[in-house]
């Protein structure tokens, strides 16, 4: 389809006020794809030198490795190695483990540049680093007690989700694979040492659940307001219910920790039964407040699959669905933006040109997915969706409408979710969930603040002005921070910030080691909620 065609079949010719304004946009015309598709690329990824990895590995680590814990005393239950656990025979596996990981750490960071969607996954592998440094130094300093048992089946749950997420990438080397069956082993022996089966994380699972138990309400309560109460609104209400109630049933079998795994996976997959069939009646509703609850639910259905390490799934019905829907918002998009506020963006001259591109590249993804069973060419095809919508976010992100600009917003989720039915990661950076560490991060600075100020009203020493003055810098830059990501300040700008913040914190955490009050136990259980969030969200803007 010509962009000229573009033009006229979109209905943008009968919008222009004037001839001066069809003369003023025509340049658009000529500009070549590739440049509209050099507009609004991500941010470079950069591999950092594996100092600058040992750096983010050993920040996790000191995080984890809690300076306010209060030591074991000799004759104390709890100290040493505890039951059956042979302590001798288990550290070494440990520090096996943890030394594997860190390789498998450096070989992700030299790939970063190379495989697409590899950022999340190095990220969590540079957490999971850091918590196996903190366990092997706890085991060798205390020795195998109950909490290092507790940190080991964690350990394991979060280590076989990663393990999961890499085999199931795209490009990564045969090398980081052989490293992956590395940590595998190790896993497998500290496991069989200490007598458990292989874990799921339960926690997340038992949110996820609960969230999802959430959007099936919302979802109910769509069709009613939507169908009202005719025949197929009836059965729909009640599937949505019977499906609400098995997702109850799971979350009772979750937070039971006597349950196996497979009595989880079990009722997990009779959910999915239920759920696969009626999604694609309620799509035939062809309904937007339905589709946006079957988003809702689709994506915590997703996230628990993966919780659950199931084989992923390609359903090409879902893709096909979600390209025309795509196609429909950016009509939509262009319905209602006005030219001659498309006129005053910043890249006017790219606005035909991005518009025709994003459009091109949904059709042909629609063609791909109707032609072609191999996943690469499908994926092919959607990277290339992701290119032309970055294009098209950052030629109309400051248009000044907010219609226009919350279906800009609406288009952004549909390629979430069609990326989500992929089972891709993000490239990018990840604005949606920079926000939510920023916030949690202002959150627990909020409460150090008001901690120290406790403490320092009861202990005086001569850095009180100074921790005190620190302790509010650390607060203000926080909230500053925070407020940036949510208005989308330029990415470079945000690194100068999040290294002030991370070094104002670690003049505060100095301070707070002296305290020798009530509010010790406090401080290192903010702290340790703190730091991780700290070095994630650095991770996330340095990279």
């Amino acid at each position: 389809m010509s962009i000229q065609g573009y033009s006229h079949q979109r209905g943008w010719i009968s919008l222009f006020p004037s001839l001066a304004l069809i003369c003023t946009l025509a340049g658009s015309i000529l500009v070549d794809n590739s440049l509209v598709f050099s507009q609004g690329t991500p941010v470079t990824r950069a591999s950092h030198t594996r100092d600058r990895t040992r750096g983010f590995i050993d920040d996790y680590s000191n995080s984890l490795d809690n300076e306010f814990h209060v030591p074991h005393q000799p004759g104390d239950q709890a100290h040493g190695d505890v039951g059956p656990v042979d302590g001798k025979t288990l550290r070494p596996l440990i520090r096996v483990f943890s030394d594997n990981l860190t390789q498998l750490t450096y070989a992700l960071n030299e790939q970063i540049s190379e495989v697409p969607g590899l950022r999340q996954s190095y990220t969590e592998a540079l957490r999971l680093s850091g918590t196996a440094v903190s366990v092997n130094k706890y085991s060798e300093k205390y020795g195998v007690d109950q909490t290092n048992l507790e940190q080991l089946k964690q350990l394991d749950a979060d280590w076989r989700e990663l393990a999961y997420r890499l085999e199931s990438l795209r490009g990564v080397t045969s090398e980081t694979l052989d490293l992956v069956k590395g940590v595998n082993d190790a896993d497998h022996r500290i496991r069989q040492l200490i007598g458990i089966q292989p874990q799921l994380d339960r926690r997340q699972l038992y949110l996820k659940a609960a969230s999802l138990a959430g959007d099936l309400q919302n979802l109910q309560e769509d069709i009613a307001a939507e169908l009202g109460s005719g025949q197929d609104a009836q059965v729909y209400r009640r599937l949505v219910s019977r499906l609400r109630q098995v997702v109850l049933n799971l979350i009772a079998i979750i937070r039971d920790e006597r349950s196996d795994a497979n009595v989880i996976v079990e009722e997990y997959k009779q959910f999915e039964s239920i759920w696969s069939p009626l999604v694609v009646k309620l799509r035939g509703e062809d309904d937007r407040n339905i589709e946006r609850g079957i988003r809702r639910v689709s994506a915590s259905v997703s996230e628990i699959h993966q919780l659950l390490l199931l084989p992923q799934k390609m359903d090409q019905s879902q893709f096909a669905h979600l390209a025309t829907t795509l196609k429909k918002d950016i009509d939509e998009f262009l319905e209602r933006t006005p030219l001659i506020l498309v006129m005053h963006l910043p890249k006017s001259k790219l606005a035909l040109s991005s518009a025709d591109s994003f459009y091109v590249a949904c059709a042909q993804f629609t063609d791909v997915v109707k032609r072609s069973q191999e996943q690469a060419e499908i994926i092919e095809a959607f990277r290339r969706i992701e290119v032309a919508e970055r294009a098209f976010i950052d030629v109309y992100r400051d248009v000044d409408s907010d219609k226009a600009v919350s279906v800009l917003s609406r288009i952004s989720q549909t390629v979430s979710a069609l990326r989500s039915s992929l089972h891709l990661q993000r490239d990018d950076f990840d604005s949606r969930t920079a926000e939510e560490l920023a916030a949690s991060i202002q959150n627990f600075t909020e409460q150090i603040e008001a901690t120290t100020k406790r403490w320092l009203e009861v202990e005086r020493h001569s850095f009180t002005q100074d921790c005190l003055q620190d302790a509010g810098d650390l607060t203000d830059r926080a909230a500053r921070l925070h407020d940036d990501i949510v208005t989308g300040k330029p990415h470079a700008e945000l690194k100068g910030e999040i290294t002030e913040l991370y070094e104002t914190w670690r003049r505060v955490y100095d301070y707070l080691l002296k305290c020798q009050t009530e509010d010790r136990q406090a401080m290192g259980r903010i702290s340790s909620n703190l730091t991780p969030a700290l070095v994630e969200l650095r991770t996330m803007i340095l990279q």
